[in-house]
């Protein structure tokens, strides 16, 4: 075989590690993001379904006495 084949198929082994390794990188960051949507989803369901905040404590309106401003 000539060199010039060996120069094509090692440029092609290059050119095919590239593409995979795009590929790998490309599907392990959609899975993260996935990952974050659905934790981000998770928090916000479990912040309002929490209890709502108490009451304030004090006198109701209107219930003020003479001395209170």
């Amino acid at each position: 075989m000539s060199s010039n084949w060996f120069g094509l198929v090692e440029g092609l082994l290059i050119v095919a590690l590239a593409v995979a390794f795009y590929v790998w990188q490309m599907k392990t960051l959609n899975r993260d993001i996935r990952a974050r949507e659905d934790r981000e989803a998770r928090e916000r369901a479990a912040r309002s379904d929490a209890a709502a905040p108490p009451l304030p404590t004090g006198h109701p309106v209107r219930d003020h006495h003479s001395d209170d401003v």
